[in-house]
């Protein structure tokens, strides 16, 4: 059973744990903001994210540098860098650690585990790392907020097309 706890890294994110999820959320409603700070509470409204669990996000996002922060009333958060440079592994292994689905076969992560007992399936659980870690090495949050923008496009398009009109008889 996978744990949603933020103190301790959760070896296994082949299924991401809701903190990765929030993260990546947290930045993509900072990235959107562009060079405006970003309030905690346009966060929460934008993705209905808890506070609490948001704090605790954000607190690990600007530890790895990810995010800036100021305080008061003109304060909020803005990303630290561009957003070309915010690869998405990076974000998940912030908050869950290893993207491997077991320890054995994570390069950066590594902890001996029962599956290393078959070369077969090390080698299977090996390329199932591989396989997630090339997606997500490869994603910006660029790319991301991106699409983000071509989806509300998309979804205003269809709000806006004229209905045809009906009649009354």
């Amino acid at each position: 059973m996978l744990t949603y706890s933020l103190n301790k890294p959760n070896n296994l994110p082949v299924r991401m744990t809701a903190a990765s999820e929030y993260a990546c959320l947290a930045l993509l409603a900072i990235g959107e903001r562009g060079d405006e700070w970003c309030k905690r509470q346009q966060i929460v409204e934008r993705f209905d994210i808890p506070t609490n669990y948001l704090e605790q996000v954000l607190r690990k996002l600007a530890i790895a540098g990810l995010v800036v922060s100021r305080r008061g009333a003109d304060g909020g958060f803005r990303l630290a860098k561009p957003p070309g440079e915010i690869v998405i592994a990076d974000v998940v292994r912030t908050i869950d650690g290893a993207l491997a689905p077991t320890r054995s076969v994570s390069p950066n992560f590594y902890q001996p585990s029962p599956v290393e007992a078959s070369a077969a399936f090390h080698h299977l659980f090996r390329r199932v790392r591989d396989a997630i870690a090339a997606i997500l090495e490869e994603a910006t949050l660029e790319e991301i907020l991106a699409n983000e923008r071509a989806a509300d496009a998309k979804r205003n398009r269809r709000r806006h097309v004229a209905r045809p009109a009906t009649r009354r008889g």
